[in-house]
Parts: C-alpha cells; structure tokens; sequence
C-alpha cells in the first residue's frame, strides 16, 4: 500500500510557507511555530478565522464551486468566444473534464484540503491548549461544523449523488487527523456518516445565536441547522432534512424573508444564516466571485444567463430576483448580477459570499414534505407558497396547486430562481436525477460541442475525478467511469 507522499492527505507537520508547486504539501497558514500556535488558544482562533478565509478562497467558495455549479447547468452559459477572457476554465462548461484533464476540479479539491488540514490541527489541539473554557468550546464547534461543510462539499462535487446507489457508492478519502494516513476511499455511507457526526457535534458545542448584525459571518448554531437541512436532503433522508429546516423556520420566520420590495443582496440581510465576510483585507479582486457575473467597472462578465433562465424570471410579475439582469459583454440584457461590488476600496468582488439563507429553508422543508415527511403535499405547499407570495405581487395568479412529479417539478423551479449563483445549480439535477439538457440555440459559438450539450445525470462528467496528481501519489482508486 503507498504512503500519500506529496499529498494533503499525510501533513502533519507546521511550518511557515508561501507559494509553492506542490501544493498538496501544503501546511496551515499563518503558522510560525508548532508550539506557539498549538498550545494557544488565542493562536488556534486566529488559524480558524485564516481558514474561514481560505473557503472564501477564489479555488473553493469565492468562484470555482458556485461558477461550476451555474454553467454546467441549464440556467449559465459561458459568454460567445469573442469575448471570453477565461477560456482556460471553461472546461467544466464544455463537459470535457477526463482523469488527466479536470480544469478547476483539482484547485477546488487542493484547497479543500488545505482547509481541512487547518481544521484537524484545531480539531486535535483544541482541548489541551490554554484559554477560556467557553471559547475552547466555541472553537471546536466551529471548527468541526466548517470541517463538515467542506467534506460535503467535495462529496457532492467528487462522488456520485446518493440517489445513484446510496450508502455503498465511493466516497472520499476521510483524513481526520494530522498524523493519519489515508490512501483509500471511504463509501459513501461512510462519508456521509462523518459529515453527520461533525455537524451534529458541532451543533451540540455552539450556542444559540445571537443575530446582532454582523454574527452570521461566522458558524453558529443556526448555521450548522441550516448545513444539517442540506445534507439531509442530499442523502434523501426526507423527515431529518424537514425536521432542520422547520427549526430554522420557526426561529427566524416569514417576517425575515427579503419581499418584492426589499430583495436586494446587501451583506447580512434578513436571510443571512452564514455568509463568508469578503472586505477590502481580503477581496480577490477581479478573480473574485461577482467579477464573473459583472462586467462593470472591469469586471470579467464572462458567465451570462441563458434565455431559459430569463424567462424563468419572467413568469411571475414584478419578480424581484428579475431585475438582477443588466447588460452583458454580449449587449443583451441576461447578466444575472446578484453580487453588487462595493466601492469602499477593495475594488472588484468586495462583497460578501452568501451560504446559507432563510429561502433555502423554506425550499428544503417544502422538497422534504412533497417526498412524504410530516405533513406531506400540504405543507409542502404551505412552504413553497409562503416564498412566491414574498416573489410576486400577483401571488393569486401564481398560487401552485399542483400534487405528485408536478409539485416536485415546482419546487425545483424555484430553487433555479432563488438559488442561483449560489453553488446549487448542477448540483440540483444531480442529485435528483433529472438530466440536464440545455438548447442549442441558446449556446451558439460559446465552444461547447453539440454533443455535450444534453448530459444525463448519471453521466461521470457531472462530477469531478479525483485529481491525476493524487492517484498518482497514493494509488487511489479513481472515480468509476474515469
């Protein structure tokens, strides 16, 4: 059996670092001596904010996930040829990932990594270290709820959806401490059951939340509630995923959901249950997450809406979510620019990275509901029907009524509306199955070929491989059917 040399998957030990080819050797940031940072429990706050940062990054949640959520889906496409600047990573779009070509997968799994790595060192060091008990507790409950967020992050983009074969697909390899050495995939179930027990533990350790403003920049109780909710569904356990959703609901309410009126992606909002704080310290600039979407003020713009998107937005009067639209490099009016740049010096993509909001909560419960739990077809409505009334100010012409495949077809509408450019795109039709077939007409000159335009969901494209690198480091099994 080979040991992981040149991977993330055996660092243990801390050092200082800057750029460097190997990036799979990488060790935390913002380390200058093991004992110092270890033993502090002001030193391991401060590697977990760094590592808040480093999901915020443009190779996790700060572009990669949530770009390649949208244009490998139906609503997104990348702008014609003529005016595309990132030629480079329109791979993912094209559907031309291959085991020695993944495009931005292999960024998007290294930099995960290197976020997990940071959090095994809070993880295993947390406990000993010395400080105030109370914040020892918080830390470690932050920690292991980011720690689970992230492997369920990678589980979704680099293994098959439980709908396929559930428990006893591939999962990921499970590196959970930094002397571990990990040269094999867990299952899927046994992904999923990791993912579980950080978040449920890390439920257990934080606090109920505070919600001055400001306190959703950082994983909280709520947070964790909301992140339990998504998984749940993604594993199709209907009655678990209603069960947190509905307790994020009754906490929060209909009286928080943004209206017709007051729809606008300000930072910390009344939706807001965790968002990734981007300032002028940190934003990425032109690489960062709304330059993609925004071609003002030199932003990239190359990411536009697809007319199936906008009429999407079109169906219901007065939709808010509508007059996101603005001119786009192509000079139609279909970029979706749902992340405004701030002007208080950071320059472009100085906004925040929304990760959880109320909408989503309502959209869950009422999937969860339709498929059997609680109070089943009723409240599915109910949940749904509470959103669009809060989308529409004709809310009796657009009051869905449907039952069975159409109520579902429903829901799932109206998360490609609410929830767009907010890394659940493709990511939707996977896990539920549906192929994804997008209109020729609408990707004309854009590079993609004809034959990769419709692409069933049990396609391996869907997902990413695992990168070349690291089968080639450890003699890990690849992904079936790469």
């Amino acid at each position: 059996m080979k040991i992981l040399k040149n991977t993330l998957v055996i660092i243990g030990i801390l050092s200082l670092q800057g750029c460097s080819e190997d990036v799979l050797t990488q060790t935390p940031d913002h380390v200058i001596s093991e004992n110092l940072v270890l033993s502090s429990v002001e030193k391991l706050d401060k590697l977990l904010i760094g590592t808040y940062n480093e999901v915020s990054r443009n190779t996790y949640l700060g572009r990669v996930l949530y770009k390649r959520a949208a244009v490998k889906g139906t609503d997104f496409r990348f702008v014609k040829t003529t005016f595309n600047p990132r030629d480079y990573e329109s791979i993912a779009y094209k559907y031309e990932e291959s085991a020695n070509n993944s495009g931005s997968c292999e960024e998007l799994w290294r930099q995960s990594f290197k976020a997990i790595n940071n959090l095994n060192l809070i993880i295993a060091n947390i406990d000993a270290a010395e400080g105030n008990a109370a914040a020892k507790q918080e830390i470690l409950g932050e920690a292991l709820g980011l720690r689970g967020m992230v492997y369920f992050d990678l589980a979704r983009t680099f293994a098959y959806p439980w709908i396929r074969a559930g428990a006893s697909s591939q999962g990921l390899p499970l590196k959970l401490s930094s002397e571990e050495v990990v040269v094999e995939r867990s299952s899927l179930g046994e992904t999923y059951g990791q993912i579980l027990l950080d978040l449920q533990t890390a439920h257990d350790l934080l606090e109920e939340n505070t919600w001055e403003q400001g306190s959703t920049n950082y994983l909280t109780k709520t947070g964790v509630k909301a992140l339990l909710a998504r998984v749940y569904l993604y594993k199709q356990d209907w009655e678990n995923a209603l069960n947190y959703a509905e307790q994020i609901i009754a906490a929060r309410g209909e009286s928080n959901l943004m209206g017709v009126d007051s729809y606008v992606f300000t930072d910390y909002n009344s939706e807001s249950l965790f968002e990734l704080s981007i300032t002028s310290q940190n934003s990425l600039g032109s690489n960062g997450l709304g330059a993609q979407f925004d071609v003002k003020d030199g932003g990239q713009g190359d990411v536009i809406a697809t007319k199936t998107f906008v009429d999407l937005l079109g169906a219901y009067e007065n939709d808010p979510r509508a007059a996101l639209l603005e001119e786009d490099k192509e000079g139609t009016q279909q970029a979706f620019v749902k992340y405004t740049n701030r002007s208080e010096g950071g320059g472009l993509s100085a906004h925040n990275i929304p990760v959880l909001r109320l909408s989503e909560m309502y959209l869950i419960a009422a999937e969860a509901a339709a498929h059997g739990a609680g109070g089943g077809e009723s409240e599915a409505l109910n949940y749904l029907n509470t959103l669009i009334e809060n989308r529409t100010t004709n809310f009796a012409s657009h009051r869905v009524t449907e039952t069975g495949e159409a109520l579902k077809e429903k829901i799932a509408e109206e998360r490609r509306r609410e929830l767009a450019l907010e890394g659940h795109g493709v990511y939707d039709y996977i896990r539920r199955g549906q192929a994804i077939i997008r209109p020729g007409d609408e990707h004309v000159n854009t590079g993609v070929d004809a034959a990769n335009l419709d692409i069933q969901a049990s396609d391996n494209r869907t997902i990413c491989p695992i990168p070349a690198s690291e089968i080639q480091a450890s003699g890990m099994d690849q992904t079936e059917g790469y």
